[in-house]
């Protein structure tokens, strides 16, 4: 047999493919696994008091893949909690909520915090009615979309449509006190 004088990377060029292969649909399986680990050592900063970094880490979880949830809801949920003593916070909310459900269609959170975010900060009735509705048709069993659509409705002048919604909570949870006072409050008298 004669010596192989080949440079040692085309003599193993198909194990150097194999390895590339392995690597790159690793990375594609495996994205959301790492998404949600970045999402995870935000969530320690978070509880850790470390908000700046929490969000690092939130949007880093974005960034490797935006179609795991959670980043988007943890990063959204910060940028709300100080939305209502500064705007750039809320605007950064809204914009954070409204991409995340325009990432992940199906779910029902991201349309929910979002909607709670137009009607506690932007008093913004129509757009909250708007996303709380998108939550309401991706999970209509979320008795709290429910609810916040029909404040938004009631605040709105729809009274009838807020009626309607509560009714619906109390076909969720029957034991729902707010949706069964606020329809003897607004309802028709009978």
């Amino acid at each position: 047999m004669t010596q192989d004088d080949r440079p040692y990377v085309i003599r193993t060029y198909d194990r150097w493919i194999i390895l590339v292969i392995v690597l790159v649909a690793g990375y594609i399986l495996f994205r959301p696994v790492f998404a949600f680990s970045a999402y995870y050592r935000g969530l320690s900063f978070e509880r850790m008091l470390s908000i700046p970094t929490a969000k690092h880490y939130y949007q880093r979880a974005i960034d490797i893949d935006a179609n795991v949830p959670e980043g988007w809801i943890a990063l959204g949920e910060l940028y709300m909690m100080d939305g209502r003593v500064n705007r750039t916070d809320h605007d950064l909310a809204i914009s954070t909520l409204s991409n995340g459900a325009a990432a992940n269609p199906k779910n029902g959170m991201l349309p929910f915090l979002l909607c709670r975010t137009y009607y506690e900060q932007g008093r913004d009735l129509p757009d909250a009615l708007r996303a709380c509705q998108q939550s309401i048709a991706i999970d209509p069993s979320d008795k709290f979309a429910w609810d916040y659509a029909a404040w938004s409705a009631l605040q709105m002048g729809n009274t009838r449509l807020a009626i309607d919604y509560w009714r619906r909570v109390l076909v969720i949870d029957p034991h729902y006190t707010t949706a069964r006072i606020a329809i003897q409050r607004y309802g028709p008298r009978t």
